[in-house]
């Protein structure tokens, strides 16, 4: 199957091209007058590169679209509002997860939820609902009840059960106490794995993604989502490539999988593994981010140690046996130096597997200058600005907040770095994304000038984050993150052109076709068939 995309504005490293032309799924010319068996008319529209989340969670999308949604709650009474109409809206449920509160956004003061105020919402059922950033969160009496959480129960490691002056639960949940609780409710079947799977592709290429670095294989569902991935992809109905940055945290189940998978032919260019990813800390939002020195508003915390750095080391030499890098979620300055710490002793010379620091959000020049030094792979995700701006300097205080989010900076120091969202944390948007790091603005405008203005990138080193450089990331760059001859047909027709438009306009641009592997898998305007 011959395509060719014609009357349309194409970015290549040539330069600009007016069309292309697809055998498949590669590119085989520009602008060269084959003869296609199908056209596409770009109406003189933009073309670049297809986008590349370099993480976020896709079946966390999927199940965000199917469970309760608190992104839009202003304050408690919101959330026990919208949890009685969830209710009755699905009267047959048996549970009720939700996802999606954020406190500081709370019009009455940022006060976190408790127990006393889900069981307003029911009493019979049990009740989970998790913070936005998805390491704390709030269950109800009955959740607490059925998990066996008592006033005598011991935190587990890597997590709190919060409790009230008397020294009883009060239904908060830090990082591992979340799962603790969430255990309660049975496995997600297979079924169930692909129907969310199918709805989160098709919402996130109608933005213009092809390409995901997903965090969403664990050691409870290795077998589950493998086979509804690898199933999609023989028959030709992935509409993404899936890369799983897989998080396994028992040493011999890591073994075990890799060695049944690593080399197995389950894999293709389309889904495959690309890293072995691990928790070092929480999140900024919810204090939990391990820090160096106490939080600037709440002396009394430094945050959580989610994993212990010889553990840490362990898994990622594991990993490495196999050929694979080992990524790791890190926050708070604390993390990142303890991370770059263990990565520092992992890593051959030149880092050729790139691991890398995911986040890495609290950092002073020092840290930004270590993690060029050893050659580490970065994962940011600007979308962050918008709502982090806003708590920085109280969470960590002013001279370390001037040295935080640092885009530029790491990157001028010599460190690859790549973009994504961390969905459904943000919304998987990449327009919105790439606005964050051009303007340093969140996406009401704010602060007119940007937030410190000075690691504001330019619109064709945003585009190479968001393209180029995650394929980097998964050592595929020489086939994928480019349109150039020999690379797979990924791109995105675009509503308007991200180097001409102003700045603050970036973030209302919209994808009107997206193609991955040569296959139109979204098409808004039409464009096929004109």
């Amino acid at each position: 199957m011959f395509t060719t995309i014609k009357n349309a504005k194409i970015y290549t490293p040539r330069g600009i091209k007016r069309s292309v032309t697809i055998k498949d799924d590669k590119i085989i010319g520009f602008d060269d007058g084959f003869k296609a068996d199908r056209e596409i008319d770009a109406q003189g529209k933009t073309v670049v590169a297809g986008f590349h989340d370099s993480h976020m969670h896709l079946l966390g999308i999927g199940r965000m679209l199917s469970i309760l949604r608190l992104q839009e709650a202003r304050s408690i009474e919101d959330i026990v509002r919208l949890g009685r109409q969830y209710i009755l809206n699905n009267p047959d449920k048996d549970h009720i997860i939700g996802r999606g509160w954020n406190q500081d956004y709370f019009t009455d003061g940022p006060v976190i939820p408790t127990k006393d105020d889900l069981d307003r919402i029911c009493k019979d059922k049990p009740i989970v609902l998790t913070r936005a950033c998805g390491h704390i969160g709030v269950v109800n009496s009955k959740a607490l009840k059925m998990a066996g959480v008592t006033k005598d129960s011991p935190d587990p490691d890597g997590g709190v059960f919060v409790r009230d002056g008397a020294g009883e639960p009060n239904g908060i949940l830090h990082e591992t106490a979340l799962g603790y609780v969430q255990n309660i409710f049975p496995d997600i079947s297979e079924k169930e794995i692909e129907r969310r799977y199918r709805i989160a592709m098709d919402y996130v290429s109608a933005l213009g993604i092809t390409a995901v670095q997903a965090n969403d294989l664990y050691q409870d569902n290795q077998e589950k989502v493998l086979s509804v991935l690898s199933r999609l992809d023989k028959s030709g109905e992935l509409k993404v490539r899936v890369f799983h940055q897989f998080t396994f945290e028992d040493e011999q189940a890591l073994e075990v999988f890799l060695k049944e998978n690593a080399n197995s032919g389950l894999f293709s260019d389309r889904h495959r593994l690309s890293a072995l990813k691990l928790y070092k800390d929480g999140s900024l939002g919810a204090r939990t981010a391990l820090m160096r020195k106490p939080y600037h508003d709440d002396p009394a915390t430094l945050g959580v140690d989610t994993l212990p750095n010889e553990k840490m080391k362990a898994l990622g030499l594991i990993a490495k046996k196999y050929g694979l890098p080992l990524v790791a979620h890190v926050i708070g300055d604390g993390a990142i130096e303890q991370t770059i710490g263990v990565l520092a002793v992992i890593n051959d010379a030149g880092n050729p597997l790139r691991s890398g620091l995911i986040h890495h959000q609290i950092t002073d020049l020092e840290l930004l200058k270590k993690t060029a030094q050893h050659r580490l792979h970065v994962f940011y995700q600007p979308i962050f600005l918008h709502y982090d701006m806003h708590i920085l300097e109280d969470r960590v205080g002013g001279e370390l907040a001037a040295t935080s989010y640092a885009f530029k900076t790491q990157m001028e120091l010599g460190a690859t770095t790549s973009y994504g969202t961390d969905a459904p944390i943000e919304e998987p948007n990449p327009l919105e994304c790439l606005y964050c790091a051009v303007t340093r603005k969140d996406l009401k405008g704010y602060p007119p000038k940007g937030f410190m203005p000075s690691e504001k990138v330019t619109v064709a080193q945003a585009l190479r984050n968001y393209t180029e450089s995650s394929a980097y990331a998964i050592r595929m760059e020489d086939r994928l993150g480019r349109l150039e001859i020999g690379h797979y047909a990924d791109l995105v027709i675009l509503s308007d052109d991200p180097y001409e438009v102003e700045p603050d306009k970036i973030k209302d641009i919209k994808a009107m076709l997206t193609m991955m592997n040569g296959k139109v898998t979204f098409d808004k305007a039409g464009l096929m068939e004109a």
